[in-house]
């Protein structure tokens, strides 16, 4: 019996299967480990009363998330998950790896996350290899439902949002500048805070003003983490991630522009994950 965790920074996605299917399948809030605390990953997972059933049963550990570059946090992990589940294997991998196994077909590609965060690396089945490391979403994470809701409260902010969307706007969301202030720097999770705003962007992405916005921003992510490659024209690119999926028309219309192959897009990884290990 295998426990698959597939978390980004918004939410987690839980899958307990084994040879006859899927025995347990639930959502909870994203664990990202740059974010997290000690006490707070033993709370978490002390919450998770549905596992309880499963405990002697799991013989391995599959837990996919940002920030396992923090190794100090993943290490936590890995030692709460060796405790609960004493029978198991435990493995801390990055969200990133989760993405690439989720979509490979055999063929050595691209693999772009695009959603609460932003990452890119090329994968050969074995191996990922990347050119332009992840910063995070104060630093990096270009192209992503973070950076993208933070343009979006930035000109509404400074009042350079077109009329139509500032009245819709207004009207969608009760927001302050002191709350956005607050919300940016007092509040913990602040880059969940900024990508909350994606579904705005989507529901008016043919508005001329969303679309130079979004594709700004697409082109920053292009030229930063894709076009500083140099096997970037010899192999093609999946996208992963809602960020990605919601907003394909576009990328494909700037990747064309850069010719770049793109292999498929996929927003939700976890039904590649589970064939990935029960194959």
């Amino acid at each position: 019996m295998i426990l698959i965790v597939e978390s980004g920074s918004t939410k987690a996605d839980w899958l307990i299967i084994d040879s006859s299917g899927i025995q347990l399948s639930f959502k909870t809030k994203g664990w990202n480990l740059l974010l997290l605390h000690e006490v707070e990953i033993k709370n978490r997972l002390d919450s998770l009363s549905q596992l309880k059933p499963f405990i002697n049963k799991v013989k391995e550990v599959y837990f996919y998330t940002p920030g396992v570059a923090l190794v100090s946090s993943a290490e936590c992990l890995k030692n709460r998950f060796e405790s609960k589940f004493n029978q198991a294997i435990v493995h801390v991998e990055s969200d990133l790896l989760a993405a690439a196994r989720s979509v490979f077909k055999g063929t050595p590609q691209f693999v772009s996350i695009l959603g609460t965060g932003s990452n890119t690396a090329f994968y050969d089945g074995q191996e990922l290899l990347q050119t332009t490391p992840s910063l995070g979403y104060i630093l990096g994470d270009e192209g992503s439902g973070s950076c993208l809701g933070k343009q979006l409260l930035k000109a509404y902010l400074y009042k350079t949002l077109p009329n139509d969307l500032h009245l819709s706007f207004s009207k969608s969301f009760a927001i302050s500048k002191e709350k956005v202030l607050e919300s940016t720097y007092i509040h913990p999770n602040s880059n969940r805070f900024f990508s909350s705003y994606v579904p705005f962007l989507v529901a008016h992405k043919s508005h001329p003003f969303i679309q130079s916005l979004v594709c700004t921003e697409f082109e920053t992510y292009i030229k930063v983490h894709l076009l500083s490659n140099k096997l970037i024209h010899d192999y093609s690119v999946a996208f992963v991630g809602s960020v990605a999926f919601l907003f394909q028309n576009m990328l494909r219309t700037l990747c064309a522009k850069h010719k770049i192959e793109i292999e498929l897009f996929c927003q939700y990884p976890l039904n590649g994950l589970h064939y990935y290990h029960l194959s």
